[in-house]
């Protein structure tokens, strides 16, 4: 899986507490967390937490807390990505006593969390991966950027996020260059369309480049097709 690269951009809040006892039990915050069968603990509470990630819209910080009382800061995306942290989260500096001004209008607002409808297909998207089901997860996460686009529209950061997660996952399932090539195309240009020229931005226009170079290995004809298509977003990767 792929690791967040660039930390400052995560919030430094919420950051959610991972705890495995003993008895091989976890709890996310204090609340107990049910596995699948034949799903360890961990694997379960990460799942969890990717689920948070994706109705965040963004990464996570959390601490994980083993039964002999060590604890490692993490970093866990929507799409699996666990980046070990080798420092604990920073803390917040406080907040300042505001002095009397006038309200302000917030020019940004948070992302909403997902709609429970929606929340049930994202976790069928965790499961069937989990599972090692990555065709049926990748069949559940198109029906979620289908969904999600017609109710948010393409750009929506939710919508946005489920398109990269069919992107992940196609080149995960390998094979099929061509379908990989275009879904991290479309991801890196609706991202940037949406204003998102961040580090996930350039991650899906080098991750186009990747399997377009694969895709040229064993179809050169559908690469060439490709080729312009490829040199849009050829800016969006540094």
């Amino acid at each position: 899986m792929p690791v967040v690269t660039d930390l400052d951009s995560v919030p430094l809040t919420p950051v959610y507490t991972i705890v495995i006892s003993a008895a091989g039990d976890a709890t996310v915050d204090g609340e107990q967390v049910e596995s699948l069968p034949g799903q360890d603990a961990r694997t379960s509470a990460l799942a969890d937490i990717r689920v948070r990630a994706a109705r965040r819209g963004h990464p996570v910080r959390i601490n994980a807390k083993e039964p002999d009382g060590s604890v490692w800061p993490l970093i866990v995306d929507h799409d699996g990505a666990v980046t070990p942290l080798d420092a604990p989260h920073p803390v917040p500096a406080p907040t300042p006593s505001p002095e009397p001004a006038p309200p302000v209008i917030p020019p940004t607002h948070p992302l909403e969390p997902l709609a429970p409808h929606h929340a049930a297909v994202l976790g069928r998207v965790v499961a069937a991966e989990l599972r090692g089901d990555l065709a049926g997860a990748a069949v559940a996460a198109e029906e979620l950027e289908t969904a999600l686009s017609a109710e948010l529209g393409p750009f929506h950061p939710h919508t946005l996020g489920a398109l990269g997660t069919r992107a992940w996952l196609s080149l995960l399932l390998r094979g099929d260059w061509a379908t990989a090539t275009r879904l991290h195309l479309l991801t890196a240009e609706r991202r940037h369309q949406a204003g998102a020229r961040d580090a996930e931005t350039r991650r899906a226009a080098r991750n186009a480049h990747a399997a377009w170079a694969l895709l040229r290995t064993t179809d050169p004809t559908a690469a060439e097709a490709l080729r312009p298509e490829l040199g849009r977003v050829a800016h969006l990767t540094t």
